[in-house]
């Protein structure tokens, strides 16, 4: 392979280099897709495009768009977008940067990539499948840490009494989406 040529068409970036996919509007919000050596690092998600791309240029500096997607994740959030929900299946398939979570976090994150659209789960239930029942407050811990918002959808977990509580974008944010997915009447 010659010095800056893809390595395969899946993986077109050199290594060490990130990417960031073009700009989708959200219910609440904006995103954009961070990606490197063909794994997705982060979905980035702001209020607007200025915070944004700053978001995304100080946790990722050297970050240059691209107009492709290797993992299909940006077509999973353009489809979001559009009403039309990925299935676990479909999420659990793309090429996370697992190595950059905890092993708790990472079966804690599995665990709420698993709820479908539409549903939502309780911090215990998924925390006993996660395998560890009694950890509700780490599992809240685990999902504001999650690097992937929306596509692993951190925000389909609720309170034991079905109480919105503990999302990193806010409880507006939350509602927003659950409402946009009917998990909550408008």
């Amino acid at each position: 392979m010659s010095k800056g040529k893809p390595a395969n068409a899946a993986n077109p970036a050199r290594h060490g280099e990130v990417f960031h996919t073009p700009v989708v509007r959200l219910p609440h919000g904006l995103a954009a897709l961070v990606f490197g050596e063909g794994r997705i690092l982060s979905v980035a998600w702001e209020a607007s495009e200025r915070r944004l791309f700053l978001r995304i240029r100080i946790a990722h500096p050297g970050v240059r768009p691209f107009r492709g997607d290797p993992a299909r994740a940006a077509d999973l959030l353009e489809r979001y977008a559009a009403a039309d929900f990925p299935s676990p299946a479909e999420v659990l398939s793309l090429p996370f940067a697992w190595e950059r979570v905890s092993p708790f976090d990472r079966k804690v994150l599995a665990a709420a990539a698993s709820i479908p659209p539409g549903l939502t789960a309780s911090y215990g239930e998924i925390a006993a499948r996660s395998g560890a029942p009694k950890a509700s407050r780490a599992v809240g811990g685990a999902l504001g840490r999650n690097p992937w918002p929306v596509l692993i959808p951190c925000h389909r977990v609720l309170g034991a009494d079905g109480r919105l509580t503990g999302f990193g974008k806010g409880l507006a944010a939350k509602r927003s989406l659950l409402v946009f997915e009917g998990s909550l009447p408008r």
